[in-house]
Protein backbone atom coordinates (compact mmCIF):
# COMPACT_ATOMS: atom_id res chain seq x y z
CA UNK A 1 0.00 0.00 0.00
CA UNK A 2 0.85 3.74 -0.81
CA UNK A 3 2.55 5.95 2.35
CA UNK A 4 0.66 9.23 2.13
CA UNK A 5 3.79 10.73 2.40
CA UNK A 6 5.93 9.63 -0.35
CA UNK A 7 3.34 10.50 -2.77
CA UNK A 8 4.68 11.40 -5.82
CA UNK A 9 2.92 15.00 -6.00
CA UNK A 10 4.57 15.58 -2.89
CA UNK A 11 7.84 17.96 -3.67
CA UNK A 12 11.04 15.33 -2.17
CA UNK A 13 12.20 18.68 -0.05
CA UNK A 14 8.67 18.03 1.85
CA UNK A 15 9.12 14.14 2.05
CA UNK A 16 12.65 14.84 3.52
CA UNK A 17 11.22 17.14 5.86
CA UNK A 18 8.74 14.69 7.21
CA UNK A 19 11.16 11.89 7.48
CA UNK A 20 13.59 14.65 9.78
CA UNK A 21 10.43 15.33 12.22
CA UNK A 22 9.98 11.51 12.31
CA UNK A 23 6.34 11.51 10.04
CA UNK A 24 6.49 8.08 8.70
CA UNK A 25 3.29 6.65 8.96
CA UNK A 26 0.50 8.65 8.09
CA UNK A 27 -2.54 9.00 11.05
CA UNK A 28 -6.03 8.24 9.37
CA UNK A 29 -6.66 11.98 9.09
CA UNK A 30 -3.48 12.63 7.18
CA UNK A 31 -4.14 9.65 5.08
CA UNK A 32 -7.48 10.93 3.62
CA UNK A 33 -7.37 14.77 3.84
CA UNK A 34 -3.34 15.17 2.03
CA UNK A 35 -4.44 12.97 -1.06
CA UNK A 36 -8.20 14.94 -1.14
CA UNK A 37 -6.18 18.54 -1.05
CA UNK A 38 -3.38 17.34 -3.69
CA UNK A 39 -6.54 16.66 -5.80
CA UNK A 40 -7.58 20.27 -4.86
CA UNK A 41 -10.87 19.08 -3.55
CA UNK A 42 -12.62 21.19 -1.42
CA UNK A 43 -12.99 19.28 2.43
CA UNK A 44 -14.31 19.52 5.64
CA UNK A 45 -12.78 17.68 8.30
CA UNK A 46 -14.30 16.28 11.90
CA UNK A 47 -11.68 14.97 13.49
CA UNK A 48 -11.05 14.86 17.26
CA UNK A 49 -7.88 16.55 18.98
CA UNK A 50 -4.11 14.99 18.59
CA UNK A 51 -5.33 13.11 15.49
CA UNK A 52 -2.82 15.01 13.05
CA UNK A 53 -5.19 17.21 11.42
CA UNK A 54 -2.25 20.35 11.75
CA UNK A 55 -0.22 18.80 9.65
CA UNK A 56 -2.81 17.36 7.21
CA UNK A 57 -3.51 20.54 5.36
CA UNK A 58 0.13 22.01 5.85
CA UNK A 59 1.53 19.44 3.71
CA UNK A 60 -0.47 19.94 0.61
CA UNK A 61 -0.22 24.10 1.83
CA UNK A 62 3.68 23.84 1.66
CA UNK A 63 3.36 21.78 -1.59
CA UNK A 64 1.10 24.25 -3.08
CA UNK A 65 3.70 27.85 -2.64
CA UNK A 66 5.63 29.26 -5.06
CA UNK A 67 8.47 29.73 -3.47
CA UNK A 68 9.65 32.06 -6.24
CA UNK A 69 6.39 34.59 -5.82
CA UNK A 70 6.52 37.15 -3.38
CA UNK A 71 2.52 37.39 -2.69
CA UNK A 72 -0.07 35.76 -0.02
CA UNK A 73 -1.00 32.11 -1.86
CA UNK A 74 -2.09 30.27 1.32
CA UNK A 75 -4.01 31.50 4.61
CA UNK A 76 -4.86 29.80 7.89
CA UNK A 77 -7.16 30.55 10.65
CA UNK A 78 -7.00 30.07 14.28
CA UNK A 79 -9.82 31.44 16.71
CA UNK A 80 -7.32 32.56 19.18
CA UNK A 81 -3.93 33.82 19.42
CA UNK A 82 -2.61 30.88 21.62
CA UNK A 83 -3.90 28.33 18.62
CA UNK A 84 -2.64 30.73 15.93
CA UNK A 85 1.00 30.42 17.78
CA UNK A 86 0.80 27.32 17.99
CA UNK A 87 0.15 26.38 14.51
CA UNK A 88 2.92 29.04 13.31
CA UNK A 89 5.47 27.13 15.65
CA UNK A 90 4.91 23.77 13.80
CA UNK A 91 4.46 25.50 10.44
CA UNK A 92 8.00 26.86 11.18
CA UNK A 93 9.54 23.21 12.70
CA UNK A 94 8.49 21.71 9.05
CA UNK A 95 10.21 24.56 7.08
CA UNK A 96 13.37 24.13 8.59
CA UNK A 97 13.35 20.16 8.08
CA UNK A 98 11.91 20.52 4.88
CA UNK A 99 14.88 23.82 4.31
CA UNK A 100 11.98 25.62 1.91
CA UNK A 101 12.66 28.86 1.52
CA UNK A 102 8.92 29.68 2.96
CA UNK A 103 7.83 33.34 4.16
CA UNK A 104 5.42 32.70 7.01
CA UNK A 105 3.84 35.48 8.93
CA UNK A 106 2.20 35.31 12.17
CA UNK A 107 -0.76 38.04 12.94
CA UNK A 108 -2.82 37.90 16.02
CA UNK A 109 -4.81 40.07 17.88
CA UNK A 110 -3.46 41.65 21.56
CA UNK A 111 -0.12 41.63 20.24
CA UNK A 112 1.48 44.91 18.35
CA UNK A 113 0.04 45.68 15.38
CA UNK A 114 2.30 48.70 13.95
CA UNK A 115 5.11 45.74 14.39
CA UNK A 116 3.27 43.14 12.64
CA UNK A 117 2.22 46.05 9.42
CA UNK A 118 5.90 46.72 9.60
CA UNK A 119 7.10 42.80 9.26
CA UNK A 120 4.40 42.45 6.42
CA UNK A 121 5.97 45.16 4.42
CA UNK A 122 9.77 43.64 4.72
CA UNK A 123 9.02 40.32 4.58
CA UNK A 124 6.37 40.15 2.01
CA UNK A 125 5.01 36.41 3.43
CA UNK A 126 3.77 33.46 1.07
CA UNK A 127 1.53 32.25 4.08
CA UNK A 128 0.07 33.71 6.77
CA UNK A 129 -1.56 32.27 9.77
CA UNK A 130 -3.86 34.47 11.68
CA UNK A 131 -6.77 35.37 14.30
CA UNK A 132 -9.96 35.91 12.46
CA UNK A 133 -10.20 39.48 13.58
CA UNK A 134 -6.29 41.30 12.84
CA UNK A 135 -7.26 38.71 9.10
CA UNK A 136 -9.91 40.97 8.83
CA UNK A 137 -8.40 44.03 9.87
CA UNK A 138 -5.44 43.32 7.54
CA UNK A 139 -7.44 42.40 4.63
CA UNK A 140 -9.72 45.41 5.17
CA UNK A 141 -6.83 48.04 4.91
CA UNK A 142 -4.98 46.38 2.02
CA UNK A 143 -2.38 45.58 4.21
CA UNK A 144 -1.44 42.38 1.97
CA UNK A 145 -3.76 41.56 -1.32
CA UNK A 146 -5.60 38.14 -1.74
CA UNK A 147 -6.85 37.95 -4.52
CA UNK A 148 -4.26 35.33 -5.80
CA UNK A 149 -4.44 33.32 -2.52
CA UNK A 150 -4.60 29.34 -3.62
CA UNK A 151 -5.64 27.81 -0.01
CA UNK A 152 -7.88 29.09 2.80
CA UNK A 153 -7.69 26.71 5.74
CA UNK A 154 -10.20 27.20 8.85
CA UNK A 155 -8.76 25.63 11.55
CA UNK A 156 -10.72 24.51 14.91
CA UNK A 157 -14.07 26.26 12.54
CA UNK A 158 -16.45 25.16 15.83
CA UNK A 159 -14.56 27.22 18.09
CA UNK A 160 -14.23 30.00 16.07
CA UNK A 161 -18.24 29.79 15.40
CA UNK A 162 -18.61 29.68 19.68
CA UNK A 163 -16.11 32.45 19.93
CA UNK A 164 -18.28 34.52 17.83
CA UNK A 165 -15.66 35.21 14.41
CA UNK A 166 -17.32 33.27 12.00
CA UNK A 167 -18.60 36.92 10.25
CA UNK A 168 -15.37 38.29 10.24
CA UNK A 169 -14.12 34.66 8.29
CA UNK A 170 -17.54 35.44 6.12
CA UNK A 171 -16.08 39.12 5.00
CA UNK A 172 -12.60 37.45 4.27
CA UNK A 173 -13.61 34.52 2.36
CA UNK A 174 -16.00 36.46 0.01
CA UNK A 175 -12.84 38.65 -1.03
CA UNK A 176 -10.62 35.35 -2.14
CA UNK A 177 -10.49 34.36 -5.87
CA UNK A 178 -13.55 31.68 -6.90
CA UNK A 179 -11.10 28.82 -7.37
CA UNK A 180 -9.67 29.01 -4.22
CA UNK A 181 -9.32 25.08 -2.36
CA UNK A 182 -11.28 25.99 0.60
CA UNK A 183 -10.46 23.37 4.09
CA UNK A 184 -12.17 23.67 7.69
CA UNK A 185 -11.49 21.55 10.14
CA UNK A 186 -13.27 20.89 13.20
CA UNK A 187 -13.86 18.70 16.24
CA UNK A 188 -17.96 18.70 15.78
CA UNK A 189 -19.93 20.40 12.46
CA UNK A 190 -23.00 22.06 14.33
CA UNK A 191 -25.86 22.96 11.99
CA UNK A 192 -24.96 26.42 11.49
CA UNK A 193 -21.09 26.14 11.31
CA UNK A 194 -22.38 23.38 8.47
CA UNK A 195 -24.52 26.26 6.66
CA UNK A 196 -21.78 28.24 6.34
CA UNK A 197 -19.17 26.20 4.61
CA UNK A 198 -21.95 25.47 2.15
CA UNK A 199 -21.77 28.87 1.07
CA UNK A 200 -18.31 28.56 0.07
CA UNK A 201 -17.97 24.89 -1.01
CA UNK A 202 -20.11 23.49 -3.06
CA UNK A 203 -19.22 19.61 -3.04
CA UNK A 204 -16.63 19.31 -0.11
CA UNK A 205 -15.52 15.87 0.27
CA UNK A 206 -16.58 15.64 4.00
CA UNK A 207 -14.20 13.43 6.14
CA UNK A 208 -15.33 12.16 9.26
CA UNK A 209 -11.98 10.64 11.89
CA UNK A 210 -13.98 8.70 14.61
CA UNK A 211 -16.31 9.83 16.89
CA UNK A 212 -14.65 13.36 18.71
CA UNK A 213 -16.68 12.90 21.37
CA UNK A 214 -15.50 9.53 22.74
CA UNK A 215 -12.60 9.83 25.26
CA UNK A 216 -9.27 7.94 24.42
CA UNK A 217 -9.00 4.91 26.27
CA UNK A 218 -5.66 5.85 27.55
CA UNK A 219 -7.84 8.36 30.02
CA UNK A 220 -9.20 7.21 33.06
CA UNK A 221 -12.13 9.21 33.57
CA UNK A 222 -13.72 9.79 36.81
CA UNK A 223 -16.74 11.10 38.31
CA UNK A 224 -16.73 12.19 41.62
CA UNK A 225 -19.63 13.87 43.56
CA UNK A 226 -18.58 16.31 46.23
CA UNK A 227 -22.08 16.41 48.13
CA UNK A 228 -21.97 18.69 51.09
CA UNK A 229 -17.93 18.73 51.20
CA UNK A 230 -16.17 22.21 50.66
CA UNK A 231 -15.24 21.80 46.96
CA UNK A 232 -11.95 23.52 47.38
CA UNK A 233 -10.71 21.38 49.98
CA UNK A 234 -11.52 18.48 47.75
CA UNK A 235 -9.45 19.75 45.44
CA UNK A 236 -6.67 20.23 47.26
CA UNK A 237 -6.73 16.57 48.23
CA UNK A 238 -7.28 15.37 44.48
CA UNK A 239 -4.23 17.50 43.73
CA UNK A 240 -2.18 16.53 46.41
CA UNK A 241 -3.18 12.80 47.30
CA UNK A 242 -1.12 10.90 43.87
CA UNK A 243 1.97 14.12 43.15
CA UNK A 244 0.78 14.49 39.53
CA UNK A 245 3.44 15.08 37.45
CA UNK A 246 1.13 17.95 35.71
CA UNK A 247 -1.97 18.67 36.46
CA UNK A 248 -4.31 21.28 34.89
CA UNK A 249 -7.50 22.83 36.96
CA UNK A 250 -10.02 24.08 34.66
CA UNK A 251 -12.94 26.59 35.72
CA UNK A 252 -15.58 27.89 33.99
CA UNK A 253 -14.86 32.36 34.47
CA UNK A 254 -11.48 34.16 34.54
CA UNK A 255 -12.89 35.00 38.62
CA UNK A 256 -12.82 31.62 39.61
CA UNK A 257 -9.40 30.63 37.74
CA UNK A 258 -8.12 33.84 40.21
CA UNK A 259 -9.90 32.48 43.54
CA UNK A 260 -8.91 28.82 42.83
CA UNK A 261 -5.46 29.73 41.94
CA UNK A 262 -5.07 31.94 45.33
CA UNK A 263 -6.58 29.00 47.75
CA UNK A 264 -4.27 26.92 46.31
CA UNK A 265 -1.03 28.87 46.61
CA UNK A 266 -2.53 29.47 50.46
CA UNK A 267 -2.61 26.05 50.81
CA UNK A 268 1.59 26.25 49.68
CA UNK A 269 0.99 24.77 46.27
CA UNK A 270 3.03 26.15 43.15
CA UNK A 271 0.18 27.21 41.24
CA UNK A 272 -0.08 28.90 37.73
CA UNK A 273 -2.60 30.24 36.05
CA UNK A 274 -4.01 30.79 32.42
CA UNK A 275 -6.57 32.41 31.61
CA UNK A 276 -7.87 35.38 28.97
CA UNK A 277 -7.78 38.57 30.63
CA UNK A 278 -3.38 38.14 31.38
CA UNK A 279 -1.37 39.39 28.91
CA UNK A 280 -0.13 38.37 26.55
CA UNK A 281 3.89 38.77 27.92
CA UNK A 282 2.48 37.38 31.20
CA UNK A 283 0.97 34.16 29.41
CA UNK A 284 3.94 33.72 27.01
CA UNK A 285 6.56 33.52 30.24
CA UNK A 286 4.09 30.79 32.37
CA UNK A 287 4.05 28.67 29.59
CA UNK A 288 7.47 28.68 29.47
CA UNK A 289 7.90 28.10 32.95
CA UNK A 290 5.42 25.01 32.46
CA UNK A 291 7.21 23.64 30.05
CA UNK A 292 10.73 23.82 31.80
CA UNK A 293 8.77 22.07 34.86
CA UNK A 294 8.71 25.23 37.85
CA UNK A 295 5.04 24.23 38.04
CA UNK A 296 3.18 21.24 38.84
CA UNK A 297 -0.26 22.96 38.77
CA UNK A 298 -1.95 25.12 36.19
CA UNK A 299 -5.68 26.73 36.61
CA UNK A 300 -7.13 27.55 33.67
CA UNK A 301 -9.99 28.57 31.56
CA UNK A 302 -12.23 27.02 29.01
CA UNK A 303 -9.29 28.97 26.86
CA UNK A 304 -6.38 26.47 27.14
CA UNK A 305 -8.75 23.71 26.57
CA UNK A 306 -8.73 24.27 22.96
CA UNK A 307 -5.95 27.23 22.40
CA UNK A 308 -2.81 25.41 24.13
CA UNK A 309 -1.29 22.34 23.48
CA UNK A 310 0.69 21.75 27.28
CA UNK A 311 2.82 18.54 27.28
CA UNK A 312 3.23 15.77 29.93
CA UNK A 313 -0.18 16.69 31.50
CA UNK A 314 -1.07 13.59 33.52
CA UNK A 315 -3.89 14.77 35.23
CA UNK A 316 -7.11 16.57 34.35
CA UNK A 317 -9.75 18.01 37.02
CA UNK A 318 -12.88 20.10 35.67
CA UNK A 319 -13.71 21.93 39.13
CA UNK A 320 -17.09 23.01 36.74
CA UNK A 321 -19.00 21.84 34.34
CA UNK A 322 -18.56 24.40 31.47
CA UNK A 323 -21.94 25.66 30.02
CA UNK A 324 -21.26 24.14 26.13
CA UNK A 325 -20.72 20.25 26.99
CA UNK A 326 -18.50 19.79 24.60
CA UNK A 327 -15.76 21.71 26.30
CA UNK A 328 -15.54 18.86 29.01
CA UNK A 329 -14.32 16.34 26.17
CA UNK A 330 -11.43 18.70 25.00
CA UNK A 331 -10.58 19.85 28.47
CA UNK A 332 -10.14 15.72 29.02
CA UNK A 333 -8.50 15.46 25.98
CA UNK A 334 -5.72 17.71 27.27
CA UNK A 335 -4.37 14.63 29.03
CA UNK A 336 -3.60 11.15 27.82
CA UNK A 337 -2.21 12.06 24.58
CA UNK A 338 0.50 10.47 22.36
CA UNK A 339 -0.49 7.12 23.44
CA UNK A 340 0.77 8.44 26.99
CA UNK A 341 -1.65 7.42 30.25
CA UNK A 342 -4.12 10.21 32.07
CA UNK A 343 -6.65 10.83 34.42
CA UNK A 344 -9.42 13.19 34.23
CA UNK A 345 -12.04 13.61 37.30
CA UNK A 346 -15.08 15.69 37.02
CA UNK A 347 -16.00 16.88 39.97
CA UNK A 348 -20.19 17.18 40.27
CA UNK A 349 -23.40 17.89 42.76
CA UNK A 350 -26.40 16.13 42.73
CA UNK A 351 -28.74 18.80 40.72
CA UNK A 352 -26.12 18.84 37.99
CA UNK A 353 -25.92 14.76 37.36
CA UNK A 354 -28.64 15.51 34.22
CA UNK A 355 -25.93 17.52 32.10
CA UNK A 356 -23.49 14.01 32.88
CA UNK A 357 -26.35 12.39 31.58
CA UNK A 358 -25.91 14.51 28.86
CA UNK A 359 -22.36 13.76 28.38
CA UNK A 360 -22.97 9.87 28.49
CA UNK A 361 -25.31 10.21 25.49
CA UNK A 362 -22.73 11.97 23.34
CA UNK A 363 -20.56 8.83 24.34
CA UNK A 364 -18.96 10.00 27.41
CA UNK A 365 -18.22 7.01 29.48
CA UNK A 366 -17.48 7.96 33.47
CA UNK A 367 -16.26 5.96 35.92
CA UNK A 368 -17.55 6.98 39.21
CA UNK A 369 -15.32 7.07 42.64
CA UNK A 370 -15.11 8.27 45.84
CA UNK A 371 -12.50 9.46 48.10
CA UNK A 372 -11.92 6.73 51.08
CA UNK A 373 -8.45 7.06 53.00
CA UNK A 374 -6.55 8.97 50.93
CA UNK A 375 -7.09 7.56 47.83
CA UNK A 376 -9.46 7.06 45.10
CA UNK A 377 -12.24 3.95 45.33
CA UNK A 378 -15.25 3.08 42.83
CA UNK A 379 -18.62 3.47 44.29
CA UNK A 380 -22.05 2.66 43.38
CA UNK A 381 -23.00 3.53 40.08
CA UNK A 382 -25.68 5.90 39.50
CA UNK A 383 -27.33 4.22 36.87
CA UNK A 384 -30.88 4.02 39.15
CA UNK A 385 -31.92 7.47 37.90
CA UNK A 386 -35.40 7.40 39.91
CA UNK A 387 -33.64 5.98 43.37
CA UNK A 388 -31.15 8.63 42.67
CA UNK A 389 -33.36 11.20 42.52
CA UNK A 390 -35.58 10.09 45.54
CA UNK A 391 -32.33 9.69 47.81
CA UNK A 392 -30.76 12.99 46.79
CA UNK A 393 -33.40 15.12 46.61
CA UNK A 394 -35.03 15.16 50.64
CA UNK A 395 -38.04 17.47 50.08
CA UNK A 396 -39.83 19.16 52.84
CA UNK A 397 -42.57 17.09 54.29
CA UNK A 398 -45.22 19.95 52.94
CA UNK A 399 -43.54 19.39 49.41
CA UNK A 400 -43.63 15.66 49.61
CA UNK A 401 -47.36 15.93 50.11
CA UNK A 402 -47.49 18.23 47.19
CA UNK A 403 -46.08 16.04 45.01
CA UNK A 404 -48.09 12.80 46.55
CA UNK A 405 -51.48 14.64 45.46
CA UNK A 406 -49.84 15.85 42.15
CA UNK A 407 -51.04 12.16 41.13
CA UNK A 408 -54.84 12.91 41.87
CA UNK A 409 -56.59 15.02 39.38
CA UNK A 410 -56.23 18.36 40.10
CA UNK A 411 -57.66 22.16 38.98
CA UNK A 412 -55.24 24.00 36.06
CA UNK A 413 -51.84 25.27 37.63
CA UNK A 414 -51.68 22.49 40.21
CA UNK A 415 -48.03 21.49 38.73
CA UNK A 416 -47.07 25.02 38.43
CA UNK A 417 -47.66 24.98 42.68
CA UNK A 418 -45.56 22.21 43.23
CA UNK A 419 -42.64 23.97 40.89
CA UNK A 420 -42.54 27.13 42.63
CA UNK A 421 -42.54 25.26 45.62
CA UNK A 422 -39.64 22.95 44.90
CA UNK A 423 -38.02 25.70 43.72
CA UNK A 424 -38.33 27.77 46.57
CA UNK A 425 -37.11 24.99 48.70
CA UNK A 426 -33.84 24.67 46.54
CA UNK A 427 -33.11 28.61 47.19
CA UNK A 428 -33.20 28.06 50.60
CA UNK A 429 -30.90 25.19 50.40
CA UNK A 430 -28.81 27.38 48.69
CA UNK A 431 -28.32 29.70 51.03
CA UNK A 432 -27.99 27.79 53.73
CA UNK A 433 -25.32 25.97 52.00
CA UNK A 434 -23.66 29.57 51.17
CA UNK A 435 -23.94 30.19 54.91
CA UNK A 436 -21.78 27.51 55.54
CA UNK A 437 -19.29 28.46 53.47
CA UNK A 438 -18.79 31.75 54.74
CA UNK A 439 -18.66 30.11 58.21
CA UNK A 440 -16.10 27.60 57.22
CA UNK A 441 -13.94 30.45 55.68
CA UNK A 442 -14.64 32.62 58.64
CA UNK A 443 -13.12 29.51 60.72
CA UNK A 444 -10.22 29.24 58.84
CA UNK A 445 -9.01 32.91 58.59
CA UNK A 446 -9.44 32.37 62.38
CA UNK A 447 -7.18 29.38 62.61
CA UNK A 448 -4.48 31.41 60.47
CA UNK A 449 -4.11 34.52 62.79
CA UNK A 450 -3.98 32.03 65.66
CA UNK A 451 -0.45 30.97 65.25
CA UNK A 452 0.82 34.80 64.74
CA UNK A 453 -1.23 35.63 68.45
CA UNK A 454 0.28 32.65 70.38
CA UNK A 455 3.77 33.93 69.21
CA UNK A 456 3.60 37.44 69.91
CA UNK A 457 1.92 36.23 73.68
CA UNK A 458 4.80 34.15 74.34
CA UNK A 459 7.19 37.14 73.65
CA UNK A 460 4.95 39.72 75.55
Amino acid sequence: MNNTFTDSRIRPELQEGLKKIHFTEPTKVQEKVIPAMLSKVNVVVQAATGSGKTHSYLVPVFNDIDENSNYVQAIITAPSRELADQLYQVAKSLRKASGLNISIEHLAGGTDRERQLEKIQNKKPQLIIATPGRLLDFVEKKVFPVDLVKDFIIDEADMTLDMGFLADIDKVAAKLPKDVLFAAFSATIPVKLSNFLRKYMAHPDEIVIDNPAIIAPTIKNDLLDVGSKDKKNVLYKLLTMGQPYLALVFANTKQKVDELTHFLQDQGLKVAKIHGGITERERKRTLRQVEQGQYQYVVASDLAARGLDIDGVSLVINYEVPRDLEFVIHRIGRTGRNGLSGHAITLIREEEMNRIEELEKMGVHFDFVEIKNGELVPRKHYRSRDNRQAKGRKLDTKIVGYVKKEKRKRKPGYKKKIKRAIQEDNRQKRKIEQRHEIRRAKRQRKRRREPKCKIVCGNV
